[in-house]
């Protein structure tokens, strides 16, 4: 069974007026990794969606979105 992930990170980022690389700082990953889950190209592990959540001050419900 496939699960399709869709995910707010870069609207929620943009709200907060932060950019790729200081959202990657605050969650200790590089600015590419930010970009290629924006992207959909990859998806984070449970770990760091929360950790992206967390810096977004969002629900995890609220940033990813499970199709």
């Amino acid at each position: 069974m496939d699960v399709e992930i869709d995910n707010k990170i870069a609207e929620f980022r943009k709200e907060l007026g932060l950019s790729q690389a200081k959202l990657a700082k605050a969650v200790g990953l590089k600015r590419r990794s930010i970009m290629a889950y924006e992207n959909k190209t990859i998806s984070p592990t449970l770990e760091t969606a929360y950790k992206i959540c967390k810096v977004l001050d969002k629900d995890i419900k609220e940033v990813f979105i499970f199709k």
